[in-house]
């Protein structure tokens, strides 16, 4: 069948637009506003686009309506609607084609509405293919929807779920009843839709080969509040602020919470906002500084352990479903990390009292209360009673099986939280060498602080457990003998196709990502002395061992031209184990952009010291002023989540992250918004509060 024109195609989409007023969706015949209504001022409009190889992201959000467009090409084309609201999602996989096809936006996204409280964007398409082929979209909650990327399968829940109607709409009910989807397809310029016999549509081309058509996506989740781009950043930091950047952290940043990335993980998450809101709070307005601090406080369990993620909407449902409950969407909070609990602390005793802002406004930020009616000082307490319960085992016994270890049976616990991030691991050094010490050494500070007392007999007890704790990294150190390290070099080298560094003397020595359950080290150089230098205070060796890891050239240490990588594992004898840290793993030897970040705003951190030896300053400002030359050249992309390498011609280059379809890079991640407040020296001696 040949459905009929129901929306009109947009103008010519930009970039990196800043906020704006826009003209108001048009509605449908049926629909036509008020003249006085259509008088009315239209709300400002967010929408910009970043492309990312053969994959184009546009974002959009005008009042309630916020989505973010991805548009793949290749021989897998498709395309997914991804709203904040809900985290819910509609995508649309084509099938594959012989030959790549190019799939791209014919025009600007605008805002669309429906009936009954459906709202959402529309857009047209240009494909360069004669036919196309497609089963009904898949329409739930994002986390649906990236399983279904990697699987091609849906839960046998939402497998029948969608109704077909004429012209060609697609339509589902959630599980619980209460919420809706709808896609609308329709053939512009002659495209031809046919339906056959089973449950797939054909798309073909009328002229030119190429298929034109325009998609409208609704949805009915409860909308959320958003902050405008204008009220994000302190004045005197817009001014000069990467429209990119800026663009990208806008649409992930809310009233009610910060959403950690687009298009995979557009919701809330405990340690992304932590560390993000860290990084860039010498650059925000107070009031989403607490916002994002009040949307972990308000998520911490009775028991004081910070969420790490929240199950909402329909994946939520599915959930209570499987638990042989009502399918609603409450929310479900997710509490298996373990590095997020000892960041809490130091984020807020930074912001509390370093602060002038935080000093001003914090006893009132703390009189706020959580659903649970429970003041936002009475909710911080119990993390902080959480975090000196959890670290009184090891300062008693000073073992390393009393060290702070994953959850049983669980094989995530930090930020490295794929499988294989860890290298099997249950102990990460980031949280017992640096978070542990740091939430204890914050403890102790808000504990003397008139916010929370002043009660000396918490401090001092807090300050009796770091004594014992600052020097917890020794269990993860690594040595490998010089004659050792130049064989693992030249076998991995060999592995990668890359060449192998002039060599330095001298054994090799650098912490462990981890220690298994015996308490071995699990030999892999990486990243997270990041942690350390943000959060620790390391001497003098220490920080020179550090510089000099970031500074040696891949895979001799973590530098590359195109960035740091967080997992290096030459060093590893077993083959097995490099393996599972190759270029295309998502924690393996790949470029994270936050974690440039970190090193950055902690190495600067480090040099406002007064207390360097003039040579660890200089070892610190070369590892500087290379960290930032790499950061430099990959500029363009530094708001995606990550990106990896290929070595060809003899060089280095920068390629898009693809270890399989469920584990791509989101185009916007909300910590690597970050460069908005972590500057290049020169700059960032001007940023207020940077230290």
């Amino acid at each position: 069948m040949k459905a009929a024109l129901l929306v009109s195609a947009g103008l010519l989409f930009c970039c990196a637009c800043e906020d704006h007023p826009s003209a108001p969706p048009t509605p449908a015949p049926s629909e036509a506003p008020p003249a006085a209504a259509a008088a009315e001022e239209a709300p400002a409009t967010l929408a910009f686009s970043l492309a990312d190889g053969d994959i184009t992201n546009a974002f959009f959000r005008q009042g309630d309506v916020a989505a973010h467009v991805v548009v793949s090409s290749g021989t897998s084309p498709r395309i997914v609607f991804a709203f904040p609201a809900g985290n819910a999602g509609i995508g649309v996989w084509f099938d594959d084609v012989a030959r790549p096809a190019t799939l791209a936006l014919d025009g600007e996204v605008r805002a669309a509405r429906g009936p009954n409280g459906l709202r959402g964007v529309t857009a047209r398409f240009r494909v360069t293919a004669p036919r196309l082929s497609f089963a009904p979209p898949v329409m739930s909650s994002i986390r649906v929807l990236r399983d279904f990327a990697g699987t091609r399968t849906l839960p046998p829940d939402l497998s029948a779920a969608v109704k077909v109607d004429s012209p060609l709409s697609f339509s589902r009910t959630t599980l619980s009843g209460k919420d809706r989807f709808v896609l609308s397809v329709v053939a512009e310029d002659g495209t031809r839709i046919e339906t056959g016999d089973g449950d797939r549509i054909t798309l073909s081309a009328a002229k030119d080969g190429a298929i034109e058509i325009s998609l409208t996506a609704l949805h009915t989740d409860p909308p959320l509040s958003p902050i405008a781009r204008g009220d994000i950043l302190l004045p005197s930091v817009e001014a000069t602020a990467d429209p990119a950047l800026l663009s990208a952290l806008a649409f992930l940043t809310y009233k009610e919470k910060l959403l950690a990335g687009s298009w995979r993980f557009l919701t809330y998450f405990g340690r992304d906002t932590l560390l993000s809101v860290r990084l860039l709070m010498p650059a925000l307005q107070p009031e989403v500084i607490e916002g994002a601090l009040g949307a972990v406080i308000d998520r911490l369990s009775d028991g004081g352990e910070v969420a790490h993620e929240e199950d909402i909407g329909e994946f939520a449902s599915l959930r209570h479903l499987r638990a042989g409950k009502k399918p609603a969407p409450k929310p479900i909070y997710d509490y298996k990390m373990v590095d997020d609990d000892f960041l809490l602390a130091p984020v807020l005793a930074h912001y509390l009292l370093d602060t002038g802002a935080g000093k001003s406004r914090g006893a009132k930020f703390l009189a706020r209360k959580t659903a649970a009616k429970k003041t936002y000082r009475a909710a911080v307490e119990s993390n902080l009673a959480f975090v000196v319960a959890a670290a009184t085992p090891y300062a008693k016994s000073g073992a390393v099986a009393d060290l702070i270890a994953l959850h049983p049976g669980e094989k995530v616990g930090d930020w490295r939280d794929s499988e294989a991030g860890l290298g099997g691991g249950r102990f990460s050094y980031n949280i017992n060498a640096a978070l542990v010490p740091a939430a204890l050494a914050a403890a102790a500070r808000l504990y003397r602080s008139p916010f929370f007392g002043p009660d000396k007999a918490r401090a001092e007890a807090a300050e009796a457990l770091y004594a014992k704790w600052k020097d917890a990294g020794k269990h993860f150190a690594v040595s490998v003998a010089a004659k050792d390290a130049e064989g693992r070099l030249k076998t991995y080298a060999k592995e990668m196709g890359i060449p192998v560094p002039e060599a330095h003397a001298g054994a090799v020595a650098f912490p462990a990502l981890s220690l298994d359950a015996r308490g071995e080290p699990v030999p892999i150089m990486s990243s997270d002395d990041s942690f350390v230098l943000m959060f620790g205070d390391p001497d003098d060796a220490q920080l020179s061992a550090i510089a000099d890891r970031i500074r040696a050239p891949f895979p001799r240490g973590l530098m590359t031209p195109v960035g740091v990588v967080v997992a290096n594992p030459a060093y590893a004898k077993d083959a097995a184990l490099r393996a599972r840290f190759g270029k295309d793993a998502y924690h393996g030897a790949v470029i994270w952009s936050w974690q440039q970040a970190m090193l950055a705003a902690g190495l600067a951190r480090q040099l406002s010291r007064d207390d360097l030896a003039p040579a660890t300053r200089e070892a610190l400002k070369s590892a500087q002023a290379a960290l930032w030359q790499v950061i430099g050249a990959a500029k363009d992309i530094r708001a995606a989540e990550h990106w990896t390498w290929r070595f060809a011609d003899g060089a280095y280059h920068i390629a898009r992250f693809g270890g399989g379809a469920d584990t791509e890079a989101n185009a916007a991640q909300l910590w690597s918004t970050v460069y908005l407040a972590v500057k290049p020296p020169a700059a960032s001696a001007a940023t207020p509060g940077n230290k």
